[in-house]
């Protein structure tokens, strides 16, 4: 569901209210986010009054989602799936895997992800979450679940880790080569990773703030 589709200028007021007073989130330390059980990583999970008002405008918001101001409705998976199995789980959530559009949506979700209990794992688990993107049409050409190019939604900044991102490393038993599918590290950056992998993975219901906000 595109909520830009729906939110325009003559959206109602008291809808516009709670994305703008979303805003404040963005400037929580992390201590205070961390003792605010309705707020992950700058991500506030709606109350039920928000969420009413929101279904009285056709906007149904799934359970376990939050709202970043200005960038979208999200829900970051803690149970772990391969990449196709979490596109299908978002898309059954009226959902898509999340699409990174900006630096700011990417610190932001990489905040999310350091707040999970993801962090517990001690491998791969820990370090990356699936994202909407890949590159199985092409080797090296990555876009999104839409078809886009990442210079074209707006982020491509790769992660530095493991001697820099994509590598299109070694996945288990399928040899050189085999790394397809986007996900982000806890650096905020991108990451090619096996599409085959068990990953926490992040859901994304857009905002067009100026949509929404106008």
């Amino acid at each position: 569901m595109d909520v830009g589709r729906i939110w325009g200028r003559n959206s109602p007021k008291a809808v516009r209210e709670i994305i703008s007073r979303q805003s404040s989130m963005e400037m929580l330390s992390d201590d205070s986010m961390s003792k605010n059980s309705n707020v992950t990583g700058g991500c506030k999970r709606l109350n039920s009054s928000e969420k009413t008002l929101l279904e009285s405008v056709n906007i149904s918001i799934p359970d376990g989602y939050c709202l970043s101001a200005g960038l979208g409705i999200y829900k970051l998976h803690e149970d772990l799936a391969t990449w196709n199995k979490a596109r299908k789980i978002c898309i059954k959530e009226g959902a898509h895997l999340a699409i990174v559009n900006s630096q700011q949506e990417s610190e932001m979700l990489a905040n999310m992800f350091k707040h999970s209990n993801l962090m517990k794992y001690e491998h791969r688990e820990s370090v990356v979450v699936f994202l909407g993107f890949h590159d199985l049409y092409q080797e090296g050409e990555f876009v999104t679940i839409f078809d886009d190019s990442l210079d074209k939604v707006g982020y491509s900044t790769w992660s530095k880790g493991y001697g820099g991102q994509p590598d299109n490393g070694r996945v288990s038993g399928q040899g050189k080569g085999s790394q397809n599918c986007g996900a982000l590290v806890t650096d905020g950056g991108l990451d090619d990773v096996g599409c085959s992998w068990d990953l926490g993975f992040i859901c994304e219901i857009p905002i067009r703030q100026s949509a929404s906000l106008a």
